[in-house]
């Protein structure tokens, strides 16, 4: 028999047991709901936002980890969240959803970013939740809409929806961005670095809505994720090497694009840029290389393999003349050592040039090398062409349809 006193010391100690359990359990969990987050997608919850992360960023034990709730809506201005961290590895977890304010006018100082992690050792990014940037009133007013392009009081930058800089070693996986009033996703100057399970979401009109840009980055991969925006689902810029593009679904969009490279006389630096097991579903493009005229510096050891493509405009395109049509060529970024292997499906037909290599003039791509490749019309009938200009490489395989002006390996 227990006694009451017994009783009384045994539910004491079990409340002791029960608000040890919670607060271990908390222990380096910061929910944004905690520092003053309402959630209800109306009110300001930026600060809330930056109080959770510098007290997730200045915890020193464990993996740290700043908590986005499930089932609610947080309105979010642009903001930046800025390392280093104290601790080795820090997660932010978003399991609801995060809204960016409707009006431009809340981009009073800098429009280059909305969310922006930077200078983070570690960082994983994850928990099903949905970035909206709901970008409506910057596509509206870019000088990119064709619409009114380059008209008065149009804006030439947007802010990217959510930004890595310097964050190495990082990790974003399992999220949807969605209706970024420029780019969805932007890597800068950061090495290694995990993109997995991602859906990027955006109508197809939308301008320079591109999924994921990269700038300055090593050893970087892009994997299992879903692409459907107004220009390139991939966009690989300068200063990228060693990056890896896998198993994604690519349309609408603009393809899987290597720059644009060489803008005003730049030196161009990409190599080892491999895009394998993409499908490319009603794209402009497919499997792009553009350059402008006058660049410099070169993009070298790529490989597009094992694709396959339904109604696509431009499956396989070089372009060295991207946005140029000054017929004095000065310099041009070398192209070299590019691969395209295993890569089959239907051409839009209003492009009957299915496969172009529209190289520089004055800097011949060299090392091209081509291996079964089976491209047909979307509508059968049409008659497919290639178009050749100073391109030198080989034939591995059989290619359909054939590639007339290929001139030999030198």
């Amino acid at each position: 028999m227990v006694r009451k006193g017994s009783k009384k010391i045994l539910l004491i100690f079990g409340l002791i047991i029960s608000t040890y359990i919670h607060v271990a359990s908390a222990r380096g969990v910061f929910n944004v709901m905690k520092f003053g987050a309402v959630g209800d997608g109306i009110r300001d919850d930026t600060q809330a936002f930056l109080k959770a992360w510098a007290a997730t960023c200045g915890d020193p034990k464990g993996i740290p980890k700043m908590l986005v709730p499930r089932r609610r809506t947080f309105l979010v201005g642009p903001v930046d969240f800025v390392g280093p961290c104290k601790a080795t590895n820090v997660t932010v977890e978003i399991g609801g959803t995060i809204v960016a304010p409707l009006s431009t006018r809340a981009w009073a100082k800098d429009v280059h970013t909305w969310l922006k992690f930077n200078n983070i050792h570690g960082l994983t990014v994850n928990g099903h939740g949905v970035i909206d940037a709901r970008g409506k009133a910057w596509w509206e007013q870019s000088c990119h809409n064709f619409k009114h392009q380059n008209q008065p009081g149009c804006t030439q930058l947007q802010p990217a929806a959510i930004n890595f800089w310097g964050t190495n070693a990082g990790t974003f996986r399992d999220m949807t961005v969605k209706n970024a009033a420029m780019f969805h996703v932007t890597l800068l100057g950061l090495d290694g670095f995990e993109v997995h399970n991602i859906n990027i979401n955006s109508p197809e009109d939308t301008p320079n809505t591109d999924g994921i840009h990269t700038q300055n980055v090593k050893h970087v991969t892009i994997a299992d994720s879903q692409f459907r925006s107004g220009d390139d689902c991939v966009s690989i810029g300068d200063k990228s090497s060693y990056v890896y593009v896998r198993n994604c679904h690519c349309g609408p969009g603009h393809g899987v694009s290597i720059g644009s490279l060489g803008s005003g006389g730049t030196e161009a630096q990409v190599e080892e840029i491999h895009v394998e097991n993409i499908k490319f579903v009603g794209t402009m493009f497919g499997c792009r290389i553009k350059t402008y005229q006058g660049g410099k510096g070169y993009c070298r050891a790529v490989t597009f393999k094992h694709s396959n493509f339904t109604n696509v405009l431009n499956p396989l395109y070089i372009d060295q003349h991207y946005f140029s049509n000054n017929p004095v060529e000065t310099s041009a970024v070398r192209i070299s050592d590019v691969t395209f292997d295993d890569l089959r499906g239907t051409t839009d037909i209003r492009t009957p040039s299915a496969i172009s290599m529209k190289c520089s003039n004055v800097v011949a791509c060299t090392g091209l090398k081509f291996n079964n490749i089976h491209l047909t019309p979307a509508k059968p009938g049409t008659k497919l062409v290639s178009t050749i200009n100073n391109a030198h490489g080989a034939v591995l395989g059989r290619v359909e349809p054939p590639l007339v002006g290929l001139k030999a390996a030198i």
